[in-house]
């Protein structure tokens, strides 16, 4: 019985993995609003129905989806930061550029769910997406902190406005897609020029 138990738990783990995946797929190309249960059920080839088996709600299985999102990308850029702590702050800022946007474009489509889907979902879930994005925020506050008091960046400039310009740039990415050749390093370089280097001649 232990061998069977732990058999179906598998086959559960691996169909609601499969559900996620392709709820989170529909999400990106249609959107919070126009993604219904049956559309979920027609893509993951089940009844409606027995989507409640692994999941209480529409929003519920939304929800996870976005939180998964922003974890995703959280854990990227900080796994890549824990692998240069000793680099200098604005070298931590433009590898923080690139990782953000490298996971928003893997096949992945969770952190382009949340993205796309955040300001649709009802206020109480946004609420709680939101909470779950201040540790990620922390660790942009982090970044540019340290930049700032290495002299990096100007004293009088307000960092807040800097961090929501900076994710910003990289999130509107998924809107307008890269250039064609232009992968996510390349981007991170154009966008770390335009914020820390200028547009302008010097």
């Amino acid at each position: 019985m232990p061998a069977i138990r732990r058999a179906d738990e598998k086959l559960r783990d691996v169909s609601r993995r499969m559900i996620l995946d392709r709820t989170a797929s529909l999400l990106v190309r249609q959107g919070y609003g126009t993604t219904s249960l049956r559309d979920i059920a027609q893509a993951c080839d089940m009844k409606a129905g027995s989507l409640y088996y692994h999941f209480e709600s529409k929003d519920a299985l939304v929800e996870e989806i976005l939180t998964e999102g922003v974890n995703r990308v959280e854990s990227a850029v900080q796994k890549a930061l824990d692998a240069m702590f000793d680099a200098a702050p604005l070298d931590r800022v433009r590898v923080a550029m690139e990782v953000h946007l490298r996971t928003l474009h893997d096949r992945s489509d969770y952190a382009s769910a949340h993205i796309r889907c955040f300001s649709h979902v009802p206020d109480d879930m946004r609420r709680r997406l939101r909470r779950t994005r201040r540790s990620y925020d922390a660790v942009w506050a982090g970044l540019l902190e340290a930049a700032q008091a290495a002299g990096d960046i100007a004293a009088d400039v307000d960092l807040l406005t800097l961090r929501f310009a900076i994710i910003g740039m990289l999130n509107w990415t998924l809107e307008w897609r890269l250039p064609s050749g232009a992968g996510p390093e390349e981007m991170a370089d154009r966008f770390y020029r335009i914020a820390f280097q200028g547009a302008c001649n010097a």
